[in-house]
């Protein structure tokens, strides 16, 4: 199953049956005010923002000029733009310098004591606590366009809860006018379950896919069935398994993408009509294997962004760069599994998970659904998609509505699946067309201590792109929750995770954090005697020492929104899938998603802000010596260096930022040096002293 499936596997639920509701269209003049907003707006925009807010030409077309105007958009460095590049490269420079200046949203300052008061009054209590100031400010301060940035820990749905309870308390909407949207099915379950116990109402709450199958369901297309994910990937498994096993050009490309290596070893015989797939070869299988999931992803992107393989032939031309050779080869290979994706569901009339919103879209615009919201709310909005916006602003543009958004841009880690952070960071520029914009902040945790806060706050803010937070603890209680943990080999690394497991209290929560799944191998290969049960199905592990404690372990992808008592962060080292990770992303994939970054692994930095946060006591790094993550040489020398007491990182690499290992000169042992552990990428040594 390729990434982008496992994802969406959480994301929809049972489809929803609205009640209906009597409306009349727009009036136009309603939609000529909102058009000319548009046009009066356009001048202050800049090339990407009007490519988010004008209607596309094709989706062939929207996709390119997007690729084009996301190339650039984030980097940690300021640069300097040629006066003679063409005017495709300044408008892109344009756009660098805009997002590099002070042209964010500005926070609004909080509202007077007494206007707090009042509101306060009205909201009541929510789920029995009182809301804080800063998150009355931003329920009772909204406007039409409201962004509420919420740190980790800060209340992220109280306050949507609270916004709602406001809405109907006021008077402003009825619950058939409040829409909430989140983005998977447990935590849409969950907010409509906390709506209710609040506000004794029932509210929408959905995520959008579930929010697309409705509209795709009530409207001309209501009957078509959904195709699962499961199934589509198992069309195009059986596609290529076919094509391998009987097509001998195809074969011949297939080894090519899969290894140099591979394509030599078998290159002669794989020309024979009568080729037995090497299935007892290890490597063979692995790289085969990627190649599946590496289609799978591609084509469900391909879908969910509207875009067929002439399309996707077009964008390598124009923006493949130096892999444009590879791409073209890559289209090769899932061209015919793309075909056989698409007919597959075209042949049942049926509705696939990637083409839902599309086919929502699509409905909006020709009017055969029409939406009945006043206020639409969206929970976790730094994890918005392109296709999500687009649909949020097609029911926009039918009829208009106030648009409420709380989420974290230090917490937007599913790039993979789609999700743009520049959607959240350029709020302003993409939705002022509709109206004023507002963003407040919600910065007071007690989910975490005070020293973890500022040395995670410290850590993810090297990325100066993002915006600016400052959270807080309100407990003045001295702490102590950060702790280096480190070991030279698995054995001693395991070693001092048992320790310290025995110094915790019996009925303690744990989690146990990897950057990918193999990482739970730690406490598999080295538990020799016996001390844990591990279901890794699960991820749940028994220790016999302390059979009360509540253990567990899970990516740090799959930990977001969780949180226990104590935190074992098991991947602090480095390699290719290390954390960060720097296993390079197939390059024609990378065409579909959202440009990286220019600053350095700024994913995985906001992934390892969201791996630190999950604890509410004691925050355990447990450091390969040997060859310790980068990330661990940023806290040992510029953040908190007081936590690696007793843990000693071997010099790091000025070139790479992966560490350095003591090597011997074979002609001669008294002269050892430095080698850079990244080798062969980079070759940086150095004399020991």
């Amino acid at each position: 199953m390729g990434l982008l499936s496992k994802f969406m596997s959480a994301l929809i639920g049972e489809p929803y049956t609205p009640k209906p509701v009597s409306q009349s269209a727009p009036k136009p003049v309603q939609q000529q005010t909102t058009q000319r907003r548009a046009t009066a707006a356009q001048p202050r925009q800049t090339q990407q923002t009007r490519q988010l807010t004008q209607p596309a030409q094709s989706p062939q077309l929207a996709q390119s000029q997007y690729r084009a105007q996301t190339q650039t958009t984030a980097h940690c460095t300021s640069s300097t733009t040629n006066r003679s590049r063409s005017t495709t490269n300044r408008s892109r420079a344009q756009y660098r310098s805009n997002s590099q200046s002070t042209q964010k949203l500005m926070l609004q300052p909080m509202l007077p004591a007494e206007q707090i008061e009042r509101a306060r009054n009205i909201i009541g209590k929510i789920e029995k606590h009182e809301l804080s100031d800063e998150q009355i400010s931003a329920i009772a301060g909204a406007g039409h366009n409201t962004l509420v940035l919420a740190g980790a820990g800060t209340g992220k749905t109280t306050t949507i809860v609270g916004y709602i309870t406001w809405l109907l308390s006021t008077g402003t909407a009825t619950p058939e006018e409040i829409l909430v949207l989140s983005f998977t099915k447990a935590s849409a379950d969950e907010m409509s379950s906390r709506i209710t116990q609040s506000t004794g109402k029932v509210i929408r709450a959905c995520t959008f896919h579930s929010l697309g199958l409705e509209i795709c369901r009530s409207s001309t297309i209501a009957n078509r069935p959904i195709i699962d994910g499961h199934t589509s990937n198992n069309v195009v498994r059986n596609a290529f398994e076919y094509l391998l096993e009987h097509n001998v050009s195809y074969r011949l490309l297939a080894f090519k993408l899969m290894s140099q290596q591979l394509l030599d070893k078998y290159s002669a015989a794989a020309q024979l009509e009568n080729f037995q797939l090497p299935t007892d070869d290890y490597a063979f299988n692995q790289y085969r294997q990627n190649l599946i999931d590496a289609a799978q992803t591609i084509i469900q992107h391909m879908r969910s962004n509207n875009i067929d393989t002439a399309g996707m032939q077009t964008l390598n031309e124009r923006y493949g760069g130096k892999n444009i050779g590879r791409n073209r080869e890559m289209l090769q290979l899932i061209e015919p599994l793309y075909h056989a994706y698409v007919q597959n569901f075209a042949t049942n009339n049926g509705i696939d998970f990637p083409g839902m919103i599309v086919d929502a879209i699509s409905c909006v615009n020709n009017g055969s659904y029409r939406h009945p919201y006043k206020y639409v709310l969206i929970d976790e909005y730094q994890d918005m998609s392109r296709p999500r916006y687009e649909l949020i602003r097609a029911l926009r543009l039918q009829h208009d509505f106030s648009l409420f958004c709380v989420g974290d841009d230090w917490q937007s880690i599913y790039r993979f699946a789609g999700s743009d952070l520049h959607l959240i960071l350029d709020f302003d520029r993409i939705w002022r067309a509709w109206g004023p914009t507002r963003m407040f902040q919600i910065t007071t945790t007690r989910r975490f201590r005070q020293s973890l806060i500022d040395a995670s706050g410290a850590f993810v803010m090297r990325d100066t792109n993002l915006y600016v937070k400052h959270l807080h603890n309100p407990s003045d209680k001295k702490d102590y929750s950060l702790k280096a943990l480190g070991g030279h080999t698995e054995e001693e690394r395991f070693n001092v995770i048992v320790e310290q497991l025995r110094k915790l209290p019996k009925t303690a929560s744990v989690l146990l954090l990897g950057r990918y799944r193999s990482d739970i191998n730690l406490m598999i290969r080295c538990d020799q005697n016996g001390l844990f049960s591990i279901d890794q199905s699960t991820g749940n592990i028994r220790f016999l020492e302390k059979p009360d404690m509540d253990i567990r372990f899970m990516t740090a992808h799959a930990s977001k929104g969780l949180q226990r008592d104590f935190v074992f962060l098991l991947c602090c080292s480095g390699g290719l899938k290390g954390f960060p990770s720097t296993i390079p992303e197939e390059p024609l994939l990378g065409l579909l998603l959202p440009e990286v970054e220019r600053c350095p692994h700024a994913e995985e930095r906001r992934l390892f802000y969201v791996a630190m946060t999950r604890c509410k006591k004691k925050l355990f790094f447990i450091v390969d010596q040997t060859r310790p993550s980068r990330f661990m040489y940023e806290l040992h020398n510029k953040i908190c260096p007081n936590i690696f007491r007793g843990v000693k990182l071997p010099p790091q690499c000025p070139n790479c930022g992966e560490a350095l290992s003591l090597r011997h000169n074979r002609s001669d042992p008294n002269r050892s040096f430095y080698g850079c552990t990244g080798f062969p990428s980079c070759r940086y040594t150095q004399q020991a002293k």
